[in-house]
């Protein structure tokens, strides 16, 4: 009897084994055909997905394609997947009650070329029929190349290369889809090279490497006209800055940004940019443009989101600008090196003062100091500004004077103070000079050579620097009107020049 027990022993033992595996088989070709299904015919009116290897194992939770090719009707014009990978996968949940769970989700080796939408025509919302629920704990996506082209005219809109993210904690419903982020998260980090964006018809953002794992790193920006100097004259019928704006590094101490009630708020502890060179020219010779320009306070105040910068600063900088205003002569350039900068308060949504301290060299020897701050009071939007500069030798100023005022100036500016207030349109102030041997020679049309004429006239009534108070300085009285369709710097400059000038023709004493 013993070995027909071990023989029927042996048997069930077998037989449990191999029905163990029939059902395995049964059911991973189930679920096989069953994924299979999903990609032909429940995705097949919106997305045609080809595929040529579907990697299965249940035990492990674990699917995976190989070599992937997307193609959307509507918004993808071309994508390839090199490999797609799920762990963790919860068939039960998914097949009992439609809810997907995953641990862990690898996408690797993206290629995709994505098209604006078609404004002619209408999309349907698919949030209303979408009825499952998908909970992943980790998504990976690596070496993913992207590009985003403009329907109507195939033009680039933006691009990155190798972007690497990975996203904790993803939670997506239906009701997560009606908000402006489709889904939920706990935490991300972000990195790419080569990222290039269109700001508009005229300028493009280009950023080397950008790097976000709590702190947000970017090196190598370059915000810049698309066409040269001359070129950018032919593609304009009113004057618009041509602009150069180059950053080595910029930090973001940390980014975080909300989504509620279909606004958005940004939040950025600190910002530090190292490095930065801005390059700027006007030509002059082009109609004015009138548009109507906020002062910077109010720009910040009206934005379209909640954005708060409590500190940004610039390390290192440099400012240069250059108007050309008569076509024979050479643009005359201002320049400001050794720049430094810290804004305050940086908010649309708070109601602190705004405030910028800066420090330079003005034509690369004269210190400078300005500070502005900008306010909100019963409704009105106001500014304070002031400012030193000192050990001035004003003959530094001729490159930009000869050309653009037909004029060379002569003496030192020992010591400058001014301060300003005012709103959107009147301001006033006082401005103290202490200066020696200070006079005005006024060129000829050409640039080439002196009016003699009208040289002698501006220094009888221009002040060389005497007549001053006990303490070496001449007063000036400062009221102006602002143009509203100029920026703030010209309103600051209209206000420092109106004072220079009172100081140096007026009585110059103090008011």
């Amino acid at each position: 009897m013993r070995p027909i027990v071990r023989k029927k022993h042996i048997f069930w033992t077998l037989g449990t084994i191999a029905l163990l595996i029939l059902v395995y088989s049964a059911v991973h070709f189930y679920v096989k055909n069953k994924i299979a299904q999903v990609f032909q015919d429940e995705l097949e009116s919106t997305l045609h997905v080809e595929y040529d290897e579907l990697s299965l194992n249940i035990l492990s939770s674990h699917l995976s394609l190989e070599n992937i090719t997307l193609a959307h009707q509507s918004l993808l014009e071309t994508a390839k997947i090199g490999r797609l990978s799920l762990d963790g996968f919860g068939y039960l949940e998914y097949f009992r009650h439609g809810t997907i769970s995953v641990d862990h989700i690898l996408i690797d080796g993206v290629t995709a070329a994505f098209q604006t939408r078609d404004s002619t025509g209408t999309e349907k919302s698919t949030a209303s029929n979408f009825k499952e629920k998908i909970a992943v704990q980790n998504f990976q996506l690596l070496d993913a190349d992207l590009r985003l082209v403009d329907r109507q005219t195939d033009s680039l809109l933006f691009s990155a290369e190798a972007i690497a993210m990975e996203v904790s904690d993803i939670k997506l419903s239906s009701n997560t889809l009606q908000d402006k982020i489709p889904f939920t998260y706990s935490s991300y980090t972000l990195a790419a090279t080569a990222i290039k964006t269109v700001l508009g018809p005229y300028e493009n953002l280009h950023i080397d490497t950008l790097k976000s794992d709590g702190a947000v790193v970017l090196n190598g920006v370059e915000l810049k006209t698309k066409y040269t100097k001359v070129a950018l004259q032919k593609h304009i019928s009113k004057e618009r800055d041509w602009i150069c704006l180059k950053i080595p590094e910029v930090t973001l101490s940390k980014f975080d940004f909300k989504v509620e009630q279909d606004s958005l708020n940004v939040n950025i502890p600190s910002v530090v940019l190292k490095g930065l060179a801005l390059e700027m020219f006007r030509n002059k010779l082009l109609p004015d443009d009138y548009t109507l320009t906020d002062m910077f306070g109010k720009t910040i105040r009206n934005l379209p989101f909640g954005l708060t910068i409590p500190c940004l600063m610039i390390e290192n900088g440099s400012v240069s600008y250059s108007e050309l205003v008569a076509p024979t002569t050479k643009p005359g350039e201002l320049i400001f090196t050794e720049v430094t900068s810290v804004m305050k308060n940086i908010s649309s949504v708070g109601s602190k003062p705004l405030t910028i301290k800066n420090k330079a060299k003005i034509m690369g020897a004269a210190p400078i100091e300005l500070n502005w701050s900008f306010y909100e009071e019963n409704g009105k939007h106001l500014f304070k500004a002031s400012g030193v500069i000192s050990n001035f030798n004003t003959e530094e100023l001729d490159a930009f004077l000869r050309p653009n005022l037909r004029a060379e100036a002569k003496g030192t500016i020992d010591a400058l103070y001014f301060t300003i207030s005012g709103d959107e349109y009147v301001s006033s102030g006082d401005i103290k000079m202490n200066y020696s041997d200070f006079s005005f020679v006024v060129l000829k049309k050409d640039r080439l050579g002196v009016n003699k004429f009208l040289t002698t006239v501006v220094n009888l009534f221009t002040n060389d620097g005497s007549n001053t108070d006990e303490y070496g300085f001449r007063h000036g009285q400062i009221k102006v009107e602002r143009d509203p369709t100029k920026s703030f710097f010209n309103y600051l400059w209209i206000n420092v020049k109106d004072g220079i000038l009172h100081a140096m023709v007026g009585n110059g004493k103090k008011e």
